[in-house]
């Protein structure tokens, strides 16, 4: 048989998990990163905002297609392949700054 305490200890330990879940801040005052463009936007704005949600897609999508970019790299020595996917990166980048642009439109109007 374990001895009482470590009963004790795990249950102490659970408990203080549980406090703090219920000392998180609501999510009124979260904060929603937008990794392209390297800003925090509050969750409670972009959630009264469509062109902050259309943007926030937009952020989902383009990581995915960065991090497939990414996966994709070909070796150095596979010449064409490597110019193709450097090409790729030129798309990315187009994209990231039509993101940042539509961002920051509609963080200035708010």
């Amino acid at each position: 048989m374990e001895p009482e305490s470590s009963d004790r200890g795990r249950r102490g330990r659970r408990g203080r998990r549980e406090r703090r879940r219920d000392q998180q801040p609501d999510g009124e005052s979260w904060n929603l990163r937008f990794e392209s463009i390297g800003i925090r936007i509050p969750a409670a704005m972009v959630a009264k905002s469509p062109t902050l949600l259309k943007a926030a897609v937009e952020e989902v999508c383009w990581r995915v297609a960065r991090d497939a970019w990414l996966a994709a790299r070909p070796s150095r020595w596979r010449l064409r392949a490597y110019a193709a996917w450097s090409a790729q990166r030129a798309e990315l980048d187009r994209i990231r700054d039509q993101l940042r642009r539509l961002v920051e439109a509609e963080l200035l109007t708010c």
